[in-house]
């Protein structure tokens, strides 16, 4: 009973004393914002795998069995899964055909859609009104339920195709859906979830950041009670409970705050995420509740054990000299030695791996190197500032410099402290550049498909005819064109060669659209007399660009059965085509899939659109993150304006000026600073060089670098202004208490 009652009056101690200390408040309110982002951060890793394993099982109940697999199965339906974009998205959807009106439904539909009628998902059904087609695929019968979708923001449908798109030759057999199937949807699209997982390091490295922060924080009454607690026989237990009194609170409050959103998402249905538009089911957390609360309790158990481990009594040494020794501790030591060798690893290691056997590893490696730079290298500037305080201390003794004195002495006796204040600095440089360089992802042939967006518009479309498609068929769709848009042919030369041109065949029309010369025997000419859709046609569908082979001819002449490269519509009045009603055309006349019609270089701009929307997490996670370490630097420059404005407090007395608080500001301040904006700069560039390949765009910004730098070095300037005002202050208010 007596334990019991000592343990309460510790906790309430702790409690008291955490009201009391100065910044005990401020404290506070960061030991609860840490615990609140951490938690936010581990129920953020639970919310992953619930999605994934979510998605997984969906995709996997609705997998398209073929016959060839299940031979012993009879015949349900054809069936020809195929791609289609809305948005600058590609996305799947199903042409089936079922055989008898018995045949298995796929998860999430209630009936067949009638020939030439579909079955849409809610978000596919609202892009497609929002985009005025919403019978693209047909009549809509139905809604695709939350069971049969991957995901509740999933685009996908179930179409069955008319009489005259379904082709039964170029047709699947299938015997139902289910597991073992061939998977579609958005399993195809998203990114792997090992490395979606690496991007949310984005999120929890700051947060571990601002937890270390938050904990030390008012450390010096605090390290000065655990002296005393120690001298007067206290154990670990009693240090525990007082230091556990004081965060219990705030700790708990901010895990349950963090935990929230997810608990919102369970409670509430389904959320859009916002800018990144994508929905989270909440199915998928309630089934991983367990996770969700796991990951709020490990939030808070993790801080407070943080909270009791950092606040040992330190050890006792002797010492003959009454000045301020160096308080390097032991592990802040090795962590400055381990920078340089961790920063050298992690460019140099993972580019020894073959990336076509090893890609997966060397992106982990290279992502674990990463976090262990960010996390040395405020111990490396802290260890690098402690070991020139001596010589600046000694510099002011001939510069009778007191601020120089000053500073040089504490920074030396303090590492610990200049780690604190240059952290933030330190990992945000660093972490803004790796944002920067995963969303990065338009590359060489993305880049060259936009600038003939940019140059031609859809003035020119070029049609790829997939699968063997009756001539008289595809002439027909092409005698139903829009007004306006001419059609000739692209053929591969008889003997293709990296000088030979490509033939271009087509009608006087169409020739003279993109100013040809309309000739029936071959001729030879250089495409830069020609119009400038001409040459950025050649781009995609020719090796040679320069010259090109002309003649008047149909384009799909009856005596040939040579199929073109490449059908080219082009506008006559150089205005843009109606690329909607064309896709239509194509898509209603045609065999499901036959042919397609796209700027040129649309497949890259697609492919290049999916890199940017996988880019968008890392933007997703990142400016939060960015903005955690932001809040990070505020805090610790604010516990460190209170405990320095408190200690230099005495100096008027001493020098009886004040402006010995400016000097004292910029060495103890400004400098550590400015020095690890220059060493961040440093090692954000050295960091960048694995991962930029400039053939691919992805490409260090430094306009983006320096901007943050520039930033973050009037953010040090402002430090300075502010830490050596507040200790003006607190020298007006100073009266000697015989300390």
């Amino acid at each position: 009973m007596k334990r019991n009652s000592l343990s309460w009056q510790l906790l309430r101690m702790g409690r008291a004393a955490g009201k009391r200390v100065g910044g005990g408040r401020v404290r506070a309110v960061a030991l609860l914002l840490a615990t609140a982002v951490l938690a936010l951060g581990l129920t953020s890793v639970a919310a992953t795998y619930a999605a994934y394993n979510g998605i997984a099982q969906r995709t996997d109940a609705r997998g398209v069995q073929f016959h060839d697999a299940h031979p012993a199965q009879p015949i349900a339906a054809l069936a020809k899964p195929t791609f289609d974009e809305i948005g600058g998205r590609q996305f799947s959807l199903v042409y089936v055909r079922p055989l008898s009106g018995h045949a298995q439904l796929p998860p999430g539909v209630d009936h067949w859609p009638a020939p030439g009628q579909a079955l849409l998902s809610p978000e596919l059904e609202r892009l497609l009104q929002a985009e005025g087609a919403p019978d693209r695929y047909g009549k809509v019968a139905g809604i695709i339920s939350t069971e049969g979708l991957a995901s509740p923001g999933e685009r996908y449908a179930y179409v069955n195709p008319t009489d005259r798109q379904l082709d039964k030759q170029r047709a699947f057999p299938i015997v139902g859906f289910g597991s073992g199937g061939m998977p579609t949807g958005d399993v195809r699209f998203i990114a792997d979830r090992g490395k979606f997982l690496t991007a949310l390091y984005l999120l929890l490295l700051p947060a571990a950041v601002l937890v270390i922060v938050a904990v030390r924080m008012g450390s010096t009454g605090r390290d000065k009670r655990t002296a005393l607690v120690s001298a007067l026989g206290g154990g670990r237990r009693h240090r525990a409970l007082l230091n556990l009194g004081e965060a219990a609170v705030p700790v708990v409050s901010g895990a349950v705050l963090g935990t929230l959103p997810a608990l919102a998402v369970q409670a509430i249905g389904d959320v859009r995420l916002p800018w990144i538009n994508y929905w989270l089911s909440s199915s998928d957390l309630r089934r991983w509740w367990e996770g969700v609360a796991v990951s709020g309790l490990a939030a808070a158990v993790g801080v407070l054990l943080v909270v009791c481990l950092v606040h040992r009594p330190a050890a006792r040494r002797k010492t003959r000299s009454t000045r301020l020794s160096a308080g390097r501790t032991r592990a802040l030591h090795w962590a400055a030695l381990a920078c340089p060798v961790l920063l050298f690893a992690t460019v140099w290691g993972p580019a020894q791996l073959d990336p076509s056997h090893y890609a997966d590893l060397r992106m982990k490696l290279y992502n674990a190197g990463v976090v262990a730079v960010m996390a040395t290298l405020p111990c490396a500037v802290a260890v690098g500032a402690a070991a020139l305080g001596p010589l600046l201390a000694r510099w002011s003794h001939r510069t009778g410099d007191a601020g120089a004195l000053i500073s040089g002495r504490h920074t030396a006796a303090h590492p610990g402290v200049v780690a604190r204040l240059v952290a933030g600095v330190s990992i945000a440089l660093v972490l803004v550049s790796q944002v920067q360089l995963k969303n990065a992802q338009f590359g060489e042939n993305a880049k060259a498909a936009q600038a003939t967006a940019d140059r031609v518009g859809r003035s020119v479309l070029l049609v790829n005819v997939t699968g063997d498609v009756a001539r008289n068929r595809l002439k027909d769709v092409l005698g139903h064109l829009p007004a306006g848009a001419e059609t000739f042919a692209v053929y591969r030369p008889k003997n293709p060669g990296a000088s030979v041109p490509a033939r271009i065949q087509g009608p006087c029309r169409a020739l003279r659209a993109v100013q040809l010369p309309c000739s029936s025997r071959p001729t030879i000419i250089t495409s830069r007399s020609a119009d400038q859709r001409l040459t950025e046609t050649l781009r995609w569908v020719s090796p040679v660009i320069d010259r090109v082979e002309v003649q008047q001819a149909p384009p799909l002449p009856d005596d040939s059965s040579i199929t073109p490269e490449r059908l080219v519509l082009v506008s006559a009045e150089g205005q843009d085509l109606p690329q909607e009603g064309i896709k239509q055309l194509l898509r209603d006349e045609l065999p499901v899939a036959a042919a397609i019609a796209d700027a040129p270089g649309a497949e890259w701009l697609v492919g290049a659109r999916e890199s940017v929307a996988h880019g968008k997490w890392v933007v997703f996670f990142g400016v939060p993150g960015v903005l955690i370490v932001g809040l990070a630097v505020a805090l610790a420059n604010l516990a460190e304006f209170l405990r320095f404005s408190r200690k230099v407090a005495p100096l008027s007395v001493l020098t009886g000026q004040r402006k010995v608080y400016y000097s004292t500001a910029a060495w103890a301040l400004l400098a550590p600073l400015l020095a690890s904006v220059v060493s961040s700069v440093i090692a954000a560039s050295w960091l960048a060089a694995p991962q930029e390949t400039p053939a691919d765009g992805i490409e260090l910004s430094n306009g983006v670098l320096f901007s943050t730098a520039g930033i973050l070095a009037v953010l040090a300037l402002f430090t300075w202004w502010w830490g050596a005002r507040a200790a003006v202050r607190q020298s007006r208010e100073w009266r000697p208490y015989g300390e």
